[in-house]
C-alpha cells in the first residue's frame, strides 16, 4: 500500500526504517539459529528489497554490508538457510556465482521430477537464453515419442 507524506515518518534514518521491518523471530533454521525475516516489499523470487532514496538494495545485501562489512566485487550472498527472505547476516556468506549455483536446489536434485536417476549416461545440459538446465534424456525421449505419436494422428485424420 502506497505511503502519503502524513504516515511516513521522515526523521527515521535509513538505517533505523530497514530495521523496523525485520522480523528477528521468523522460522528457525537447522544449526543456524532464527532467521530475521525481510516484512518488507519482496519481488516474485522472495528476495527483500529496500528503497534508499532512489537507490533501490536486495535487503539481504543491505543488511549484510551494514553489520558485517563490504561485500567483494564478483561474489554474491548465498542463504545458509534457504530462505529468500532472510537477512540474518550468521545466514549469508559471500561466495562466487559458481558456488551459489553448485549449492542450489536444483543442482542438489539426484532424480528428475519422474524418478529417473540423474547420471552421465541419462542427463544432458541445455542452455537456454539465462542459464543451463539439467535434462533428463529418458523424459527426453518420452515426450518425443508423444510428439511424434500425437503429430501421426494429425497426418492420418
Amino acid at each position: 500500500m502506497p505511503r502519503n507524506d502524513a504516515t511516513r515518518n521522515t526523521s527515521a534514518t535509513p538505517t533505523s526504517r530497514f530495521w523496523s521491518r525485520v522480523n528477528k523471530a521468523g522460522t528457525l533454521a537447522p544449526m543456524l539459529g532464527p532467521c530475521w525475516t525481510w516484512t518488507g516489499y519482496r519481488d516474485r523470487d522472495g528476495y527483500g528489497r529496500y528503497k534508499v532514496g532512489r537507490h533501490t538494495f536486495m535487503a539481504h545485501r543491505y543488511a549484510y554490508t551494514r553489520l558485517v562489512g563490504p561485500i567483494m566485487p564478483g561474489l554474491v550472498i548465498d542463504h545458509l538457510c534457504r530462505n529468500t527472505g532472510c537477512v540474518n547476516p550468521a545466514h549469508l556468506e559471500p561466495v562466487t556465482p559458481a558456488e551459489n549455483t553448485r549449492r542450489s536446489e536444483p543442482a542438489q536434485r539426484t532424480h528428475c521430477i519422474n524418478g529417473h536417476e540423474f547420471t552421465t549416461t541419462n542427463t544432458y545440459y541445455r542452455v537456454s537464453s539465462t542459464r543451463g538446465v539439467r535434462q533428463c534424456r529418458a523424459c527426453n525421449a518420452d515426450a518425443v515419442a508423444r510428439y511424434k505419436a500425437r503429430k501421426r494422428e494429425l497426418q492420418a485424420a
